[in-house]
């Protein structure tokens, strides 16, 4: 099983164990072993099909050789994947017998569930078994049977949930949401409260444009313009059922349908918490890129964006801010829950003064910065710097231009939520040239820079902007109305 996601983050506590902390906390005591890569089901958007493996199932001294390497580090969770583990009966439950034994105390198990029956999910739960990961695609049967690859596939999967259920283990399921059922998510919901009332989780998955969904992307690829909607009622339904859902960490955009709420997406908690990326399966380093609708958002920092084919196919339909960033130099900026401002030039003092902030958004508002600066920048708690400056001189300005670009340089080796980006204000006085300025913005976008912003309210400034921005497409540069303290140093 293995069209989904692969995680969950939440804060959550296993039954009976409410005064201890769940592994699936966090990455960083969470293992992935993939037992199989054969599968009994062909989904179509599976992200690491069989097809692309020479041998599809590790010999059994190279599992266990794995399941040591996990209890060797430190493991409290093992997730238990494939491809199809249930295929291999015996191999699987001596593999959760062994980790149990080997002190993890969370064995979760990824699967269609279309092989298990009583008997099989009794041996699972006996095996020690604590909780399961179900693909149940869709509570259509035929949706579900064409994303399963399999006819005749739904009855059977709801059946192994059920066992599953009545053997104590716990259910979480996950609907990969396609283009055929991302208006339905809410009936889904729906039919869970309903039908399996001892599921109360879900993982609300889409398809990614990744292994077997590159050759369909077009037809299987949500439209994340009508999923928002779609996740959005989903959650409140869920919310009335008692259900919880989250965003998993190969999930949604946090504009599609999740902004009010980042403590119930994995990407938002991971953000903070960290201890992803060393995670092997769960990696999605890369795959993510922030586009035009992002450049503004002021919970950037707890977003990767979306596939990079999300973009190429869909054209970005759908996303867009859902907190705009306010500059520091603009009124109402001091907003504490969206963003932490701090001024004067970045010394370890001044930085400091970020620490133990969780605002997605973390200011230094500054006149200067400098090359020496970027090693304490990088360390600091800092997203974003607004470098305010009344002077288009290149000899002056030269300094801001080598740092941005070692910070534009440092960004390029990091995922779009992680960069740290650098905004411009330049305050014209009455002498200054407009040629000057566009200079001055031309060497700031070569830089790195992320954005320029002219803080003047004379129309000719304005004329100027869009001047520039008919020039060169995509260059972010327009005038703002200061009304906000000046930086100093």
């Amino acid at each position: 099983m293995s069209g989904g996601a692969l995680d969950r983050s939440v804060e959550e506590r296993p039954s009976g164990e409410a005064d201890e902390p769940s592994g699936e906390s966090s990455h960083r005591t969470k293992g992935l072993l993939r037992l199989t890569m054969a599968c009994n089901e062909r989904c179509p958007f599976c992200n690491v099909p069989m097809e692309d493996y020479a041998r599809p199932t590790p010999s059994p001294d190279q599992t266990r050789a794995e399941l040591q390497a996990f209890l060797d580090a430190g493991a409290e969770t093992l997730t238990v994947s494939g491809g199809e583990p249930t295929l291999l009966r015996k191999r699987l439950l001596q593999t959760i017998r062994d980790a149990r034994a080997g002190g993890i105390r969370w064995v979760e198990l990824q699967t269609n569930a279309v092989l298990i029956d009583e008997g099989y999910a009794d041996a699972l739960a006996q095996a020690g078994l604590t909780s399961a990961f179900v693909s149940l695609l869709s509570h259509v049967p035929e949706h579900h049977d064409a994303l399963a690859g399999l006819e005749g596939a739904f009855p059977r999967c709801v059946a192994g949930i059920r066992a599953l259920i009545a053997h104590g283990i716990r259910v979480t399921l996950n609907p990969v949401t396609a283009r055929q059922t991302q208006a339905i998510l809410p009936d889904y919901v729906d039919f869970v409260a309903e039908q399996l009332p001892g599921v109360t989780f879900l993982s609300l998955s889409a398809v990614q444009p990744h292994g077997r969904a590159r050759e369909g992307l077009v037809a299987l690829l949500p439209d994340y313009d009508v999923l928002a909607d779609s996740i959005r009622e989903a959650r409140r339904r869920a919310a009335a059922h008692g259900i919880d859902v989250v965003n998993p960490y190969c999930g949604l955009p946090l504009c599609v349908g999740w902004a009010d709420d980042l403590s119930r997406s994995v990407e938002a908690f991971e953000s903070v918490r960290g201890g992803w990326r060393d995670t092997p399966g769960i990696e999605n380093h890369g795959d993510k890129a922030h586009g035009p609708p992002c450049a503004a958002c002021a919970v950037r920092t707890r977003c990767g964006g979306a596939w990079h084919a999300y973009w190429r196919v869909r054209d970005g339909r759908g996303l867009a801010a859902p907190v705009t960033v306010r500059r520091p130099w603009t009124a109402g900026a001091d907003d504490a829950a969206i963003q932490a401002i701090v001024r004067g030039r970045p010394t370890a003092e001044v930085l400091a003064g970020l620490d133990g902030s969780d605002a997605p958004t973390r200011w230094l508002h500054t006149d200067a910065i400098v090359p020496e600066d970027v090693p304490g920048l990088v360390d600091s708690a800092v997203t974003d710097v607004a470098v305010e400056v009344g002077t288009v001189d290149p000899t002056a300005l030269a300094p801001l231009w080598r740092a941005a670009s070692v910070l534009a340089a440092d960004g390029r080796r990091r995922d779009p939520q992680h960069r740290i980006r650098v905004w411009v204000g330049l305050r014209p006085s009455a002498a200054t040239r407009p040629d000057a300025v566009a200079r001055t913005v031309g060497r700031a976008a070569a830089s790195g820079v992320h954005a320029i912003r002219i803080l003047h309210p004379d129309p000719l400034w304005r004329r100027l902007a869009e001047a520039l921005v008919r020039a060169r497409p995509g260059l972010d540069v327009s005038v703002e109305i200061p009304d906000g303290p000046q930086a100093g140093p």
